[in-house]
């Protein structure tokens, strides 16, 4: 015969595992039971209707593109903002994006973190949730030449604000001189210690880059790579993920200039177990494809117009 357990009790154990967002060991801990019958309780929390799970489908999403997108291209995840014609489309995908973190933010979730505007977007519509659990890292140098509201640094600061939560800061630029000049600055713990973090983080939130794209060039001008002198470079370039720039496989387009950026590898950023690339605008297609090609994502987060640029351009790739 099943015990009948106190109502209130299960209401507890619901409310610190789905509100408070411990695991099922920590209250246990809390309860003065065992784990097995934590299971039980949340359970029976579900079958008595003190907890409702349900399955939402977001109408803001474009549910055949993203299957569309699985079938041709080697990707596990695809969230496709639509986006009614006059709708801000990084405001579609920030609000996309926020709802993929907040599903993904398990407790003690150390989060690596890149830059750009459509990563603002995502901070901008997140509400605010107390998580001093949580951790955010950044995967690459944050002092370079690009608009303040948009670098790592300050989208990591304003995440941890919103979340009452820990972050760590890289003081170091994104791109160095000369290889020299990285190493120089990973022998310091200050930076190989933060980078170390980024590495073992449970999950990474890239924005996608691409030739053209606004962030891109001013990377690039950070790097003192003139479109002018460096042809053969911008006429290869696909894409860039938290600074490293590829081509349309996703390989590595110039390596004298991938030793010189101080942060994490494309190799390192996919050895992170989920990684979600954001990308907004038709010009991002390309970019997409080169992370998508390289197994940079392992999600990508987009809106409608830049889908059906990528499903025209990975036609017309295709041999």
């Amino acid at each position: 015969m099943a015990i009948l357990r106190d109502k209130a009790l299960l209401v507890r154990a619901a409310r610190l595992y789905y509100e408070k967002g411990l695991s099922q060991e920590e209250i246990a801990k809390e309860l003065l039971t065992s784990r097995s019958n934590v299971s039980r309780m949340l359970d029976d929390a579900r079958r008595q209707g003190i907890v409702e799970i349900r399955i939402v489908e977001n109408a803001l999403r474009d549910s055949r593109l993203e299957q569309r997108l699985m079938e041709i291209l080697p990707i596990r995840s695809v969230r496709i903002a639509r986006v009614p014609h006059g709708a801000d489309e990084y405001a579609a995908v920030g609000t996309l994006a926020a709802q993929a973190l907040m599903e993904q933010l398990k407790p003690k979730s150390v989060v690596a973190i890149s830059w750009g505007r459509s990563l603002q977007a995502m901070v901008s519509q997140l509400a605010e949730a107390h998580r001093p659990d949580l951790k955010f890292v950044p995967l690459m140098g944050g002092m370079t030449e690009i608009p303040s509201g948009i670098n790592g640094e300050n989208l990591i600061r304003t995440l941890a604000t919103k979340f009452n939560a820990g972050f760590a800061t890289l003081h170091a630029p994104a791109i160095v001189r000369s290889a020299e000049a990285r190493d120089a600055f990973l022998a310091e713990p200050t930076v190989s210690d933060v980078l170390k973090q980024a590495k073992n983080a449970d999950l990474a939130v890239v924005g996608i880059g691409a030739r053209g794209a606004s962030s891109t060039s001013s990377l690039l001008k950070a790097a003192d790579i003139d479109p002018r002198t460096s042809k053969n470079f911008y006429a290869q370039l696909a894409g860039d993920l938290a600074c490293r720039f590829y081509d349309a496989s996703g390989s590595v387009l110039d390596e004298e200039l991938d030793e010189r950026v101080v942060g994490l590898s494309l190799k390192e950023l996919r050895d992170i177990k989920h990684v979600v690339g954001i990308a907004t605008g038709v010009e991002k297609a390309l970019g997409v494809l080169g992370a998508i090609n390289g197994k940079h994502i392992t999600e990508l987060i987009t809106s409608s117009r830049c889908a059906l640029a990528l499903i025209q351009l990975q036609e017309e790739m295709r041999p």
